[in-house]
């Protein structure tokens, strides 16, 4: 794995901030005493006029002329997170200004993305006017048959544009014009309209909803996207919504939720809704005043969800096997899998997995009748969506984005879709892209944390996509203790101790498969956090990537320069010259690393390479002070199989093993 210092992250003070604290800044573009409080300190003030977006004006005037003569309006929203909590979020603003007002959220099953030709014609005699939520700017055709039907129609969506936008009464997505936070989500979207209807204090008892999906939807937190989360954890602390209070009951959320609550928490419960059936029970539970039935709701999200894990790690499992008899993941530009009967609302999830876990990218598709429906997850640098189009001809239809996108074909035509898209993966991409990269702000010692530092790291929140949580490296910590923790052993519990420092307590999560055969030295990427427990307060370290410790530390920032580059041909070994060094350790003992060397010809810097090599395939135990080199069992292993080999190579043209 490549431990990649973020760009920009230059200890350089900004006014008078502390020095690493402004490296963080800069590392997040935030370069001048004015852009730091900006950043720093968000308010209401600083949310945007509703007006600026195109086409605000008309969908107002729409929505009031509905309200004024008693036209009902149906709501058209998404089955996920976003489109729920957009639906959920307008139709109670509707309801304060005196509309009558209804939604329908489509089934992902039963009726698919977006707005649906039936649907649309069972409904329309009951409605006046259509307002769609998170979904619709590409629903041209469904646009036209509403106003046939008699229905003014009105488009709010985020998505990315077609080439021609909807014939509707009003078309408002941020992406249109000059917006100055074009990467709203669809509740985003919803709640500058209630901000319209209402004012900015009206609608702020609405942030929570637009807070969640905004965290949910993946979109940037810069800009009004930050503030909108900003503020809306503070009014979801203390939500009127008697659903939304039990399910953060039963997510385990005390007090002021963070947006890793909202992402790991509480986005998946409402998420599970639409993906194991229909997304109604969500909605009910965003809009409902009753605080019994707020309960009965959490509790049926609940349970949907822990339904949802389970079949999701079966899908993945039975994936995984698939992928297994197709040949070596690790050797594979892009691995697919076909199933039976897998539900289509978990064959994203455990696409992301699988990339997730390979570092490359995944289809995963199951039969729907007589065709194969998947769905696709990619690794930055290869454009999924775009490979697809490139299939085009082997496909029924495809849509989505450079990272995520879904399918539907022929399954009789898989080994020639495979064939095609490995074909193009090997040819137009660098193998480097294969090779995990984890990013850090700083290499700070341990030791150096105190409560008052922690405190300034809040100050940075909220975090996610856009404005990555600060993280940190450690280097060649020792490893004093590693044990599995958790359900199933998922976890990994470290003790670690720092080059002349006290011992360090950590977790790793979703690591526990690595607490065997853990080197004793470790490189660690983590943030630090605040523990508690017991009434006795400490800081620990919680891991988020972890790797044996570099022989030496210039690798650990060689991305983009010139000496990087020098050092890693000085270092680069062929498969001949590797088994040569392990012929030597066969045959004797030796009392360092310089006389290995001397002995194999080769540099020190070298018989490093190859030592880290051996140990990343198991074949030998080492450590560097005092020298000491233990054979283990040879088995039958590749010299590609070791992550510090595929990155080496990968900046000296060697391609698929």
């Amino acid at each position: 794995m490549r431990f990649i210092q973020r760009k920009g992250a230059e200890e350089k003070a900004l006014g008078r901030l502390e020095p690493w604290f402004s490296a963080l800044l800069r590392a997040r573009g935030i370069d001048t005493e004015e852009k730091v409080e900006a950043f720093l300190n968000p308010g209401p003030e600083d949310f945007h006029d509703p007006f600026l977006l195109e086409g605000m004006a008309e969908t107002v005037r729409l929505l009031k002329e509905a309200a004024g003569r008693g036209d009902p309006i149906l709501i058209w929203g998404d089955y996920d997170a976003d489109g729920v909590c957009a639906a959920s979020l307008l139709l109670q603003t509707l309801r304060e200004t005196g509309a009558k007002a209804g939604v329908f959220l489509p089934s992902r099953h039963r009726d698919g993305y977006g707005l649906n030709r039936d649907r649309i014609a069972e409904m329309a005699g009951d409605f006046r006017l259509l307002i769609t939520v998170d979904c619709g700017i590409s629903g041209a055709e469904e646009v036209r048959l509403a106003q046939r039907l008699g229905l003014r129609v009105i488009v709010t969506d985020h998505h990315e544009l077609p080439e021609t936008l909807p014939p509707a009464d009003a078309v408002m997505d941020p992406l249109i014009g000059s917006y100055p936070c074009p990467r709203l989500c669809g509740a985003g979207v919803a709640w500058k309209i209630a901000q319209a209807l209402l004012g900015t204090e009206g609608a702020r008892k609405h942030l929570d909803l637009a807070a969640l999906a905004t965290v949910a939807d993946l979109v940037p937190l810069t800009g009004e996207n930050r503030v909108i989360v900003r503020e809306g954890l503070k009014v979801m602390a203390e939500t009127r919504r008697p659903g939304l209070r039990a399910l953060m009951a039963s997510a385990g959320i005390r007090g002021l939720p963070r947006s890793e609550d909202l992402a790991f928490r509480l986005g998946p419960r409402i998420n599970a809704a639409g993906r194991m059936g229909d997304a109604d029970p969500a909605l009910r539970l965003l809009t409902t005043d009753s605080e019994e039935e707020g309960q009965a709701l959490a509790a049926f999200l609940e349970k949907n969800n822990a339904l949802r894990q389970g079949e999701e790690a079966r899908i993945q499992q039975e994936a995984l096997e698939a992928i297994l008899r197709e040949g070596d993941p690790e050797s594979a530009p892009v691995l697919i899998a076909l199933g039976d009967a897998w539900n289509p609302g978990l064959i994203g999830l455990a696409a992301g997995k699988i990339c997730q876990r390979y570092h490359r990218p995944a289809i995963v598709l199951t039969r729907k009748d007589e065709f194969a429906v998947g769905s696709c997850r990619s690794i930055p640098g290869i454009p999924i969506f775009s490979l697809l189009q490139a299939c085009g001809d082997l496909l029924i239809r495809c849509g989505g984005h450079a990272q995520a996108a879904g399918l539907t074909m022929d399954p009789e035509k898989l080994p020639a879709f495979r064939q095609r898209l490995s074909g193009l993966i090997r040819e137009g991409f660098d193998p480097g892209l294969f090779v995990p990269a984890a990013e850090y702000d700083l290499r700070l010692p341990f030791g150096s944390w105190t409560a008052d530092r922690l405190a300034m790291l809040e100050a940075l929140e909220p975090t996610g996509l856009g404005n990555p949580a600060p993280s940190f490296l450690l280097a060649g910590a020792a490893r004093q203790s590693a044990r599995r923790v958790g359900r199933d052993g998922a976890h990994l519990k470290l003790t670690l101790a720092e080059e002349g420092g006290a011992l360090i307590d950590g977790i790793a999560f979703g690591h526990g498969e690595e607490a065997e055969g853990l080197a004793p030295r470790l490189d660690v990427i983590y943030h630090p956090v605040r523990n508690d427990f017991g009434g006795r307060v400490r800081i620990e370290a919680q891991a988020e990537a972890l790797r044996e410790a570099c022989p030496d530390p210039t690798l650990l920032s060689l991305e983009g320069q010139e000496e990087g580059l020098r050092l890693i041909r000085q270092r680069t070994l062929t498969d001949e010259e590797l088994r040569s060094v392990y012929r030597l350790l066969r045959a004797k003992q030796f009392p360092s690393a310089e006389a290995l060397a001397e002995a194999a010809g080769f540099s020190r810097e070298q018989i490093l390479t190859a030592l880290t090599a051996f140990s990343d395939t198991r074949l030998i135990r080492w450590t560097v002070e005092p020298f000491s080199v233990t054979l283990l069992k040879a088995e039958r292993c590749k010299m590609s199989d070791s992550p510090l080999i595929r990155y080496l190579r990968s900046f000296t043209g060697n391609g698929f093993s």
